[in-house]
């Protein structure tokens, strides 16, 4: 059965950190990307789950999400970004997130890659979106779901901060 609760999420994650598979990737940092087409965002981290052999694991789908960061200022989330890796890191089939900012607008937004659709739409429903819809009231947050290989949108949806 594959857990999707805060608790065996953060065991999973002391488990990967205690081996060496959480890997810090600068090579993108400060690159622009455009969230949903285009909304301009640009990386401040990005981290990958290595694999057992210590090769990235690779994500066939990526779940997109943007939302505002309406009661903290932009630098104290952007620092505070490392608390919540426990939180997702540990999950079944996350394999890698870039973290994104556009600080004019103070949107954050995760691009995620996850093993499957199916992992990632129940990424989709799970505490942590919850906790990111909390974060962004009274603005509503928007994430798509889409494959890699041929960006075929999977689900997309507005989510209000009260649902």
């Amino acid at each position: 059965m594959l857990m999707y609760n805060p608790i065996s999420s953060f065991i999973n994650f002391m488990v990967l950190q205690l081996s060496n598979r959480i890997m810090d990737i600068n090579q993108n940092i400060g690159s622009t990307l455009r969230i949903h087409g285009k909304y301009p965002h640009y990386v401040f981290k990005e981290i990958s789950i290595l694999k057992k052999d210590k090769t990235p694991k690779e994500g066939h789908v990526i779940f997109e999400i943007i939302f505002h960061s309406s009661k903290m200022p932009v630098d104290t989330i952007k620092k505070r970004t490392k608390y919540t890796l426990p939180f997702f890191t540990g999950l079944p089939g996350f394999c890698a997130k870039k973290f994104l900012v556009n600080e004019q607008e103070k949107t954050f937004s995760g691009r995620y890659e996850w093993e499957t659709a199916e992992l990632a739409t129940k990424y989709a429903r799970s505490y942590a979106v919850r906790f990111m819809r909390r974060r962004s009231k009274p603005y509503a947050i928007r994430y798509k779901i889409y494959d890699k290989a041929t960006g075929q949108i999977i689900e997309s949806k507005i989510a209000n901060s009260c649902q």
